[in-house]
């Protein structure tokens, strides 16, 4: 430790910066040297403990921290907070980060029951404080659970925002939506996660700066609820993940620098955007087939494609607009952002799930000159999924492997007869590994 001492404040407040606050207000008790350097850091992250009655811990400490602070720049302030935390607290906390530069600001009112996983309804709503709307330092914006947001200013400058996080914000209608975004010139990155407690049916996303975009609509349907749901209008986006049960897209434009694409979507016209995404590298769709003829458009640059097993008729549909493709895949891999059972899983009833496959007219090129590696998780051998598998083998001249990952309820003996039907499939490529688990 006296190694520590003998480098410079600067040094060990960039190092205390690192580390939760109550950490570094400990460290006051090591020596009169370091008496007082904690209330130089300029950064706040405190989490409350999940017992509801404690509460009071967090207004204690946070109120404290504040009062003793010297730095003259409160750079960050990240809180997780107990749904019995007063939302006045909390306002007075946003003020005071703001009145002193806040530049990275994340607001938790998650309640996690002990063991369970789930999330329990936030207590006491917190109001979108009017003065975040005009915040000029504010870079990062992160506010989970349950904020409402209704009576928004006209004006609104969010002058240095480049990424934005509104997870179950509740919002009064498409108008502060509309107005929150209009003010965000620089804003690059925006993530949206929307539950049942908010009146927006059409969500327009309006953005010529954005890069990446997520927006997830975890309600519930309702009936005779047919509005458009999403319009997105972000010619420059990179990255792009949409998951809705609920509500597909209105209308999507070209976006000729997409690098990725993610698409879940229980409702919704393919036909109004699948020809937007033609310029993405990597694609995943988990989305009902068109009914009639679809546009695709020819994805020039995709190498990457991966398919929900309920979307097998879109393999058939886009191969042939894929000369580059080398990666293809069949099945969900669970989204490390949502945790939530709400969020995972297959968007489609299994009822509405295709069970037939028809080979394509022709070989596609990419399978002739181009794909490498096939890949399926959770395959159970049904007749449309061997179709499929078959196919690939005799007819991709280049495959160097095939990837099989059954369902954990198979049992021994049912693998082995898969793979032993598919090993015995004659390959079209003498390099193809194929390996089952």
């Amino acid at each position: 430790m006296d190694r520590i001492s003998l480098l410079s404040d600067e040094v060990i407040l960039k190092i205390l910066s690192f580390v939760p606050t109550k950490v570094a207000v400990t460290t006051s008790l090591l020596s009169k040297r370091w008496r007082y350097l904690w209330n130089h850091v300029p950064k706040l992250e405190y989490c409350d403990p999940s017992n509801d009655s404690e509460h009071w811990r967090a207004s204690r400490f946070v109120d404290k921290f504040l009062l003793f602070h010297e730095a003259p720049v409160l750079e960050t302030l990240h809180l997780t907070l107990s749904r019995n935390c007063p939302p006045i607290d909390i306002e007075t906390w946003i003020r005071i980060a703001i009145s002193r530069g806040v530049r990275d600001l994340k607001i938790t009112r998650y309640f996690h029951g002990s063991g369970s996983g789930t999330i329990y309804p936030v207590l006491n709503p917190v109001p979108f404080p009017r003065s975040l709307y005009t915040c000029e330092t504010l870079v990062t914006l992160n506010l989970e659970a349950d904020f409402t947001v209704n009576d928004v200013p006209l004006t609104i400058c969010f002058r240095s925002l480049k990424k934005l996080i509104l997870l179950l914000v509740k919002l009064s209608s498409d108008d502060p939506v509309h107005r929150i975004l209009s003010g965000c010139p620089v804003l690059e990155d925006l993530r949206l996660v929307r539950g049942n407690n908010d009146y927006v049916k059409s969500f327009t996303i309006a953005v010529p700066s954005l890069q990446r975009l997520i927006v997830v609509d975890g309600g519930v349907q309702v009936p005779g609820d047919d509005d458009v749901g999403f319009v997105i209008k972000v010619p420059s986006l990179k990255s792009l993940f949409v998951l809705s049960r609920c509500r597909g897209f209105g209308s999507l434009v070209k976006m000729p620098d997409l690098v990725k694409a993610e698409i879940m979507l229980n409702h919704g016209d393919s036909n109004k955007f699948m020809g937007c995404l033609t310029s993405t590298k990597q694609l995943f769709l988990c989305l009902r087939p068109p009914m009639d003829s679809c546009p695709l458009g020819v994805f020039n640059q995709l190498v990457s494609l991966n398919l929900c097993a309920c979307s097998l008729v879109w393999c058939r549909l886009i191969l042939n607009h894929t000369p580059k493709l080398r990666v293809l895949g069949f099945g969900i891999k669970q989204a490390k952002l949502f945790s939530s059972k709400n969020f995972q899983g297959c968007c489609i009833s299994s009822v509405d799930v295709p069970t037939q496959w028809e080979q394509p007219s022709s070989v596609p090129q990419c399978l002739i000159s181009s794909l490498e590696t096939v890949s399926w998780i959770d395959y159970k051998g049904t007749q449309a999924e061997k179709k499929v598998v078959m196919y690939l083998l005799e007819n991709s001249g280049q495959l160097k492997k095939m990837a099989i990952s059954s369902l954990k309820s198979l049992n021994s003996e049912e693998k082995l007869k898969m793979l032993q039907e598919l090993s015995s499939t004659q390959r079209s490529s003498t390099k193809c590994r194929l390996s089952f688990t």
